[in-house]
């Protein structure tokens, strides 16, 4: 129900009866995903669930065209930690809630709607961006960096998913829907602040749990 509701409020499809389907169109299939998502200590964090397209029902030139979104190295993540650390910046987590459903598709996607959310005689037009298809990591990486673009941000050649602003003197580092802010904690709260405006942002205060990696705090360091 919390899946179906972000989908609702966001705007991610509309309905069609299916005699309204173009006679041209191939409909993408999909599928219901269920995940649960532990802490550090291996504890439930939270159930989750996912509308998925099922991305090999899809068909080129039609459904999708560019699908290429660059992808965070580790080596910048660990790079940006010691960089704070050595130069005493706060740093923090923050998720995206439901990320992908943010992206703007450029393409017309008709979809046959997933099991028990009582569409099984309409067709869907998607809007936007959708778990499982092609182009979904690119539509969102795309209306990110446009977020971000608003406060001048730009992202670096060396990792395109580290983005640096030379006003806030905040680094971002983004690894999907998950994003680890560096800098002061008066600049860091400005940027949380805007981006609440169009997304909806969970805060982790500090670093513990990240991309499967435990973070662990000493007096005088921190270790992976």
């Amino acid at each position: 129900m919390e899946e179906h509701q972000a989908i609702m409020d966001t705007s991610v499809w509309e309905e069609v009866e299916l005699k309204d389907l173009p006679i041209e169109r191939k409909l993408v299939s999909s599928r219901w995903v269920f995940k649960v998502k532990r802490n550090s200590d291996g504890s439930v964090e939270r159930f989750k669930a996912r509308i998925v397209a099922k991305d090999y029902s899809q068909v080129e030139g039609l459904d999708y065209d560019e699908t290429f979104a660059p992808v965070m190295r580790y080596d910048s993540l660990r790079h940006i930690i010691a960089l704070a650390l050595y130069l005493g910046l706060d740093m923090s987590q923050a998720d995206i809630k439901s990320a992908f459903l943010n992206g703007d598709l450029n393409e017309e996607v008709w979809m046959m709607p997933p099991p028990s959310i009582g569409l099984d005689r309409k067709v869907l037009c998607l809007l936007k961006s959708l778990y499982g298809l092609k182009q979904a990591p690119l539509a969102w990486f795309e209306r990110l960096s446009s977020a971000l673009a608003e406060l001048g941000f730009l992202s670096y050649s060396f990792d395109q998913y580290v983005f640096i602003s030379p006003d806030y003197n905040v680094i971002i580092v983004v690894y999907v829907d998950d994003i680890t802010t560096v800098g002061r904690k008066s600049d860091v709260r400005k940027v949380y602040q805007h981006l609440t405006k169009h997304f909806t942002v969970t805060i982790k205060k500090g670093l513990s749990y990240l991309l499967g990696i435990e973070i662990l705090h000493t007096a005088t360091s921190l270790e992976l």
